[in-house]
């Protein structure tokens, strides 16, 4: 009976491996040939960082400063942006929305158009805005939209609100609690959506090069996808315990067959 011990222990081990494996193009969100490798777009490493600029759908926090604020008072909704401190839903019904025209509709100040400036800029055309009622008028804009959402071989997947303006893919994948163990470092996909067109990258975080990459730095409204390893292995706690007795069952007739003979 001993000989068909070796026989049975491999096939169950066959049986097992194959069990807890799952096939790539099962496992990998956003299949197709439109992403692009990083590598492979012609001065993609440069020094250079790009600024943010505003677009259509963006959420503006603005204030109007002045050297005595009774005077820029009505330009500002001090106890509705209060309230967004304390609870930051309220973002939503109290900040300055982009139109689809790119403008924002400020009261006194009338239509401000912001599309494609960054928040430096747009804080220029609001303070030259404000001139007209106050003097040594200043502003303030930050955006409220600024999250991004990180998911795929991540420890803890979710969407993620930026606490500074410079984080890069690196830094965002340890606001999800680093990569799994079954995670592709080689090919971690960067969606930005670039006016009405998504772009979809594939980034080697392995590459010391993507530091002098402007797509180092990820942007609001980013998501990050990692994409698993050739084949991902299931853990014993997540094999369902049905097909698990199936396996053991089946194992058990083959060797009850083989010990009879």
């Amino acid at each position: 009976m001993h000989r068909f011990i070796r026989p049975f222990v491999f096939l169950v081990g066959i049986l097992a491996f194959f069990s807890s494996c799952v096939p790539l193009k099962d496992s990998i969100y956003l299949q197709g040939d439109m992403a692009v490798k990083l590598e492979d777009i012609e001065g993609q490493y440069k020094t250079e960082k790009e600024d943010y600029l505003v677009k259509p759908h963006d959420l503006l926090y603005i204030r109007v400063t002045s050297l005595d604020e009774r005077s820029s008072a009505f330009l500002n909704n001090d106890a509705g942006f209060n309230q967004i401190a304390n609870n930051p839903m309220s973002a939503s019904l109290l900040g300055y929305r982009v139109g689809l025209d790119g403008s924002i509709d400020y009261p006194f100040l009338g239509k401000i158009y912001v599309a494609g400036l960054t928040l430096p800029e747009i804080a220029r055309k609001v303070e030259l805005a404000a001139s007209k009622y106050i003097d040594q008028s200043g502003a303030i804009v930050k955006l409220l939209n600024d999250n991004i959402t990180i998911m795929g071989e991540v420890r803890g997947p979710g969407r993620f609100l930026l606490n500074s303006e410079e984080i890069s893919i690196l830094e965002a994948l340890a606001l999800a609690g680093d990569v799994t163990d079954y995670a592709n470092r080689r090919r971690v996909r960067l969606i930005r959506k670039d006016g009405d067109t998504p772009k979809m990258l594939i980034i080697d975080t392995t590459d010391e090069r993507i530091m002098y990459s402007p797509f180092y730095y990820v942007k609001p409204g980013d998501v990050i996808y990692v994409e698993p390893h050739r084949l991902k292995q299931w853990s014993l706690s997540t094999i369902p315990l049905g097909f698990s007795m199936s396996l053991v069952s089946a194992s058990l007739l083959i060797f009850s067959i083989f010990s009879t003979n």
